[in-house]
């Protein structure tokens, strides 16, 4: 499947919400409302002239995503050049895998596929920032599950488009 084909078969945030279990639902609601995104980010992120397609391989029971999705809708409202599709686990390990060059046993959600306008590939955001294996994710894991951690994901989301 390529990279369009497999966007334009993706479901949108409310139809991924309408799915979750109540208490999912509760908790990535809960998240929404702590994310917040720094000026300098915010800004960076509007002044974006090219359109992106995110493509996010995603399961709602997974606290990854929960922590992840919320700030990638922000990205989307900051932004309207930006597009956000989602595909299920399931989907992501069968096509999204092997095009993203993620071995079987290394692949997680959230996965997050950068496509730029004509859905050509651009980058890849995968599991949680990557800056987390030098400050040890167990000194922010509570704040990061919890929302509070918005910008280090967008700060992962930037350098790999290649915005400093």
């Amino acid at each position: 499947m390529e990279y369009k084909e497999l966007f334009e078969s993706g479901m949108s945030y409310d139809l991924f919400m309408s799915i979750a279990t109540d208490k999912e639902r509760d908790e990535i609601l809960k998240i929404s409302e702590n994310i917040t995104i720094c000026e300098e980010f915010t800004e960076k992120i509007r002044d974006l002239e090219q359109g992106y397609n995110f493509l996010l391989s995603a399961e709602s029971w997974c606290p990854y995503v929960r922590a992840t999705l919320p700030v990638l809708i922000k990205i989307t409202e900051i932004n309207p050049k930006i597009k956000l599709t989602i595909i299920t686990e399931g989907r992501g390990f069968r096509y999204l895998r092997e095009k993203l060059k993620i071995s079987e046993e290394l692949y997680v959600v959230p996965t997050l596929a950068i496509l730029d306008e004509d859905f050509q590939f651009v980058a890849r955001y995968v599991g949680r920032p990557a800056k987390y294996r030098n400050i040890g994710f167990e000194n922010v894991s509570e704040e990061y599950f919890a929302g509070k951690r918005s910008d280090d994901i967008i700060e992962e989301i930037l350098k790999k488009l290649k915005i400093k």
